[in-house]
């Protein structure tokens, strides 16, 4: 069970709310606090001027007067003088005002008071017990002199609006510093996907500067990718000259043997050098790709792949037809050379190629053949660049690059690309590839 929300904003909320809620409990304490100390220090000061008053009056009266006085009301003070110590409570209080009461009584006095009451549970009066001419005299303290008293509901309605308001303004300044946060790490996640992001630097300083600070790395990393880019595409090129004069040396070779296996030889050396080539085509980004009717396009890629003698099956969905997919065509011809390609030179045929829709936005490419396919553990990383599942690969003309550009393509169109195994055997891949 977690005790803290998972998100930066959710715990700032969560801990605004709690510094409102302590704050707000010892503001409510400090004024039941100085409620509470008001109000006895006003019943201490009216119950010792009305003691000291009876200890005046009462000995000079005769029997009549004081029968007299002792039925009457004080007034809206709600003292009463009691007649006799036949009524009075035996219980002595223990709660709080109390105790109180009778300390401070006794300092204003100058003499011991009585305290009675009916008992714990018992709604009576509070008896104040006193000597007046040598008497013990009672006066009674009605309960709503002396039970706590609840706090006035505009106060909770003043407080409940103050909470609202607090809220309010700390639901703002987390927003706007949530939202550059939330910003800053899609762009972050899209460039750790392929496509750079950029992010405009705003919210608190911090934020800023780690926005800043971003957009530099980004533009870091382009130069190093440029430049990077510059040096195999030199380096794919100058291979292109040796690799023509040594075609010329090994045609003018006397044993055909030898003929043959340098043919081979530099056939995997040109594809090769061929992959190198379009990986890094592949990152050049069409920046407005115009959306194409691809079931065209594949069907004159199918066509060629079919006029080489290679064994390609083609599907296309009746929904798929019409649609069009934003991506240049080159980059289809290529993303669909690569994997019929990979699937017949790991693979084996026949390949199938089908176009269909999977929901109403995303076109779906699908290339199976029937060979192999790749272990579950293995797909991920089959998908990265130079990645070699088998040594014998690398002797075999193959760089590990074509299943990475295909993902590199279908990156910069918006889409995926998903590895499984096809239900009668061999490496399913299936291209998602948004339409319009």
């Amino acid at each position: 069970m977690r005790l803290f929300p998972n998100s930066l904003a959710g715990r700032t909320v969560l801990l605004v709310v709690a510094v409102i809620a302590v704050a707000e409990f010892a503001t409510l304490s400090l004024i039941g606090h100085f409620r509470r100390t008001s109000h006895l220090n006003q019943t201490v000061q009216l119950i010792a001027s009305q003691v000291r008053l009876l200890q005046i009056v009462l000995p000079s009266l005769d029997a009549a007067g004081r029968r007299q006085l002792s039925g009457a009301d004080a007034g809206e003070r709600g003292l009463q003088l009691g007649p006799d110590d036949s009524h009075v409570p035996r219980h002595q209080p223990r709660f709080r005002f109390a105790r109180h009461l009778a300390v401070e009584l006794g300092e204003r006095l100058g003499e011991p008071v009585l305290l009675r009451h009916g008992g714990p549970g018992q709604r009576t009066g509070l008896w104040i017990g006193f000597l007046a001419g040598g008497e013990r005299w009672w006066l009674i303290l009605p309960p709503p002199r002396f039970e706590p008293q609840e706090l006035p509901a505009d106060l909770w309605l003043g407080l409940a609006a103050t909470l609202a308001a607090v809220l309010l303004i700390a639901g703002l300044f987390v927003r706007g510093i949530v939202r550059p946060l939330a910003r800053l790490g899609d762009a972050v996640a899209a460039t750790g996907d392929g496509a750079a992001r950029r992010v405009m630097p705003e919210g608190p300083r911090e934020v800023r500067r780690l926005a800043a600070r971003h957009n530099t790395m980004l533009d870091q990393l382009a130069t190093a990718a440029a430049e990077r880019r510059e040096m195999l595409a030199g380096l794919t090129h100058d291979l292109r000259a040796p690799l023509a004069r040594l075609r010329l040396r090994q045609a003018l070779l006397d044993s055909d043997t030898e003929r043959a296996g340098i043919a081979h030889d530099l056939d995997d050396m040109e594809r090769i050098v061929g992959q190198c080539l379009q990986f890094l085509r592949s990152e050049e980004a069409d920046r407005a790709p115009v959306p194409l009717p691809i079931a065209a396009l594949l069907r004159d890629g199918v066509a060629r792949q079919r006029e080489l003698g290679r064994a390609i099956e083609l599907t296309i969905s009746a929904a798929a037809e019409p649609r069009k997919v934003a991506i240049a065509a080159g980059n289809l011809q290529r993303l669909l050379d690569n994997l019929i390609d990979n699937a017949l030179q790991h693979g084996a045929p026949p390949v199938r190629v089908e176009f269909s829709m999977a929901d109403a936005s995303l076109a779906r490419l699908l290339v199976r053949d029937h060979g192999p396919g790749i272990a579950e553990a293995d797909r991920q990383r089959a998908l990265e660049a130079f990645a070699q599942l088998e040594p014998a690969r690398a002797t075999n003309g193959s760089c590990g690059l074509g299943l990475a550009i295909v993902r590199r393509i279908a990156a910069g169109c918006g889409g995926e690309v998903l590895l499984g195994e096809a239900p009668d055997g061999g490496l399913e891949v299936v291209v998602c590839l948004p339409t319009s």
